[in-house]
């Protein structure tokens, strides 16, 4: 009974023979329908025959060589000369594509080029370019997706010579979307204009960058913008601290003093740290109001609710804290004040949403293992392509 495609993974080939151990030789003829690729004619007549060798996928731990006797072909309807073409198998190519995609798949999945190369009998310089092919048809096939109904928008820096990227982030299916160069309202602009369907985004979520809130509104009108937790508590501890330094800045370098500090009052912590604060703010009255005033604030940016009603209550309270902040006697306070009195719309907003802009931080953390597995990357076309791949 004669041998069909299942065992190489193409379709309209009989097997004839299979013969070896470490490197597998199949002989197979192609018995498919034969056509013209000028014109798709059938009136076809043969002229040669020769035997086209090409690598194939593995079959177990044993590379294989495909030998297809293929035939030279003289069309009369168009009067021209072709050689055969075979299904899986690219014109002038000396592998077929399951081998190519073994190949990619192999240094996709963490394989080093040399290693890769050195197990699959080929050149470093060829996983290299079959990789960069799959790269490519991965890349095209998201050209055209859909902007994300959740879109996270945060930045991170990329070379010291290009600068910063942007990258926007899928938060529902923790997918990056795409990423960009630059940061400013005009290079984004550029890029954001050519997004599909961009009414379909929702929630936009952020930092408190203004660029990127100019971005959303002109060019995403139907979604929300809410302000990321993480950076709003961020802001906060940055204030907190450059006030308290300015009201003791030898107590500000103390690590123990420092980290005790930094946590939230309702956190875990020894009662014996706990003495050691009560006894700083004993000796230090203003800091400790300071300290009282900040746990209240975080509290209340830290809260969530599940309708418009139970959040009215906590807008009254988190517009005094603004207004407190801005009639204080120090310039950190007034500036945190100031700021958190721009965007009080967006933290107002996070408080009955979710979703945070620490899922584009993960994403971020595994570009970064893109970027130290190829010891830095400088082309940043080529780093889009293998973040998409990896991350989107």
């Amino acid at each position: 009974m004669p041998l069909h495609e299942p065992i190489i993974g193409l379709p309209d080939f009989k097997i004839i023979s299979a013969n070896g151990t470490n490197l597998i030789q199949i002989e197979a003829h192609y018995i498919g329908h034969n056509k013209c690729p000028h014109c798709a004619s059938s009136n076809l007549r043969k002229k040669d025959s020769f035997i086209r060798q090409l690598r194939h996928h593995s079959i177990g731990i044993s590379r294989s060589l495909l030998l297809v006797k293929t035939h030279k072909f003289y069309c009369r309807a168009c009067r021209r000369y072709f050689r055969q073409r075979l299904p899986g198998v690219q014109p002038y190519q000396r592998a077929t594509e399951p081998f190519k995609d073994q190949v990619a798949l192999r240094h996709h999945g963490g394989t080093s080029l040399h290693k890769a190369a050195q197990d699959l009998g080929v050149g470093a310089a060829t996983v290299e370019r079959y990789y960069k092919g799959y790269l490519d048809t991965n890349a095209s096939e998201h050209k055209s997706a859909s902007c994300p109904k959740v879109l996270g928008i945060d930045e991170k820096h990329f070379t010291k010579k290009l600068g910063y990227m942007t990258t926007f982030a899928d938060l529902k299916r923790h997918k990056v979307y795409d990423v960009t160069l630059g940061r400013s309202e005009l290079s984004l602009r550029e890029y954001v204009t050519k997004i599909p369907n961009r009414d379909n985004c929702k929630v936009v979520v952020m930092d408190m960058c203004e660029p990127f809130r100019n971005v959303a509104k002109m060019h995403f009108p139907k979604a929300l913008i809410v302000a990321d937790r993480f950076h709003v508590v961020k802001l906060i501890n940055h204030h907190f601290l450059k006030t308290w330094a300015e009201l003791d800045h030898v107590g500000r370098k103390h690590r123990g003093l420092l980290s005790l500090m930094r946590r939230h009052a309702w956190s875990p912590m020894k009662e014996s740290s706990r003495e050691n604060l009560r006894r700083y703010f004993a000796e230090n009255p203003a800091i400790g109001a300071i300290y009282d005033f900040k746990q209240d604030l975080m509290k209340l940016i830290l809260s969530r609710v599940y309708s418009k009603h139970d959040a009215k209550p906590l807008i009254r309270e988190f517009l005094n804290k603004i207004r407190a902040l801005k009639e204080s006697k120090f310039g950190n306070l007034i500036t945190l004040g100031t700021t958190l009195d721009a965007w009080k719309e967006e933290i107002v907003r996070m408080w009955r949403f979710s979703k945070t802009n620490s899922i584009t931080e993960g994403l971020h953390r595994r570009m970064d293992e893109i970027l130290n597995r190829a010891y830095g990357m400088r082309n940043f076309n080529n780093f889009r392509i293998r973040v998409k791949a990896f991350c989107g």
